[in-house]
C-alpha cells in the first residue's frame, strides 16, 4: 500500500512547525533568563547573574538548533516542490483577477 503524499507532506510541515514553536519557546526563556541576569548583575549578585547568563546561553543554543533544523527541513521541502503555479499567478492584492 503506497503512502499518501499529502499525509506525508502534512506531517512534514507539522514537524517543521513544531521546531519553530520550540525555537520560539527557547528564545522566550533565553530572554527571561537574560533579564534575570541583568537584574542580579545590577544588584551586585554576580554569581546569580552568571548562573542566569549561562541558562540564557543554553536556551539560545537550543533555539538555534531548532531554527537550523526547521530551515534545513524547509529547504528540503522547497527543493522537492514543483512551484509552477507561483510563476503564473499575479501577486495577491495586485487587482488582476
Amino acid at each position: 500500500m503506497a503512502e499518501d503524499p499529502k499525509k506525508h507532506e502534512t506531517e512534514y510541515v507539522q514537524n517543521m512547525s513544531q521546531h519553530y514553536k520550540q525555537a520560539a519557546e527557547e528564545l522566550l526563556h533565553a530572554y527571561q533568563r537574560n533579564k534575570e541576569a541583568a537584574r542580579h548583575h545590577e544588584a551586585g549578585a554576580f554569581k546569580a547573574a552568571l548562573h542566569h547568563a549561562k541558562l540564557s546561553k543554553h536556551h539560545s543554543f537550543n533555539a538555534h538548533a531548532h531554527l537550523s533544523d526547521a530551515l534545513g527541513m524547509a529547504e528540503k521541502f522547497d527543493a522537492a516542490q514543483p512551484w509552477p503555479s507561483l510563476a503564473v499567478r499575479p501577486p495577491s492584492g495586485s487587482g488582476v483577477h
